[in-house]
């Protein structure tokens, strides 16, 4: 029962200062470290697959860039400098709409090769500047092809002017040679 000092009464000793915490388990410190791990290394294949995003864009960029250039500067040439009739009373495509649609079919390769080219650029829905950038660079050069195959198949399509093309080339942020297309 008790000791003679206490009067007969067990007492407790309870340690009632400051709580401390321990250290965490081996467990959540692997836990945490595989996190961080894990995450950096998320971290750095999202880098290089934004990079390589962006390097295949800029790629498809310049050559529709180019195939547009050569566009505009053969579709300008041809309507700026040939004088003449639209088209001959035979039926057969000569004057004015002959040389257009002539010249619509030898650029077309090249501008349906960039739109593709950039049709397959593939971008992580998450890169949200690329994606805008590539959406609207493909809308451009669908539409490039579009106008080239109107003209093309009837060489009285106009090709400078079109005021769709022209927004949708602003949209793309491509520059613009010589206020055409």
């Amino acid at each position: 029962m008790g000791t003679p000092q206490t009067g007969g009464v067990d007492h407790e000793v309870l340690d009632v200062g400051p709580r401390r915490f321990g250290l965490p388990s081996r467990r959540v410190l692997l836990l945490v470290v595989l996190v961080l791990v894990v995450g950096a290394l998320g971290a750095v294949a999202d880098q290089r697959s934004r990079a390589d995003e962006s390097h295949a864009l800029e790629a498809c960029r310049r050559a529709l860039h180019e195939a547009a250039v050569s566009s505009d500067l053969q579709m300008l040439a041809v309507a700026t400098n040939t004088h003449g009739p639209l088209s001959s009373s035979k039926g057969a495509a000569l004057g004015l709409a002959g040389l257009m649609s002539r010249s619509a079919e030898q650029l077309l390769p090249d501008v349906v090769r960039a739109d593709r080219v950039c049709r397959s650029v593939s971008v992580r829905p998450w890169h949200l500047s690329l994606t805008s950038r590539r959406d609207a660079t493909t809308a451009y050069s669908g539409a490039l092809v579009a106008k080239l195959r109107a003209v093309a198949d009837d060489g009285r399509t106009s090709y400078v002017g079109d005021l769709r093309l022209r927004s949708l080339r602003g949209h793309a942020d491509l520059e613009e040679f010589g206020g055409g297309s």
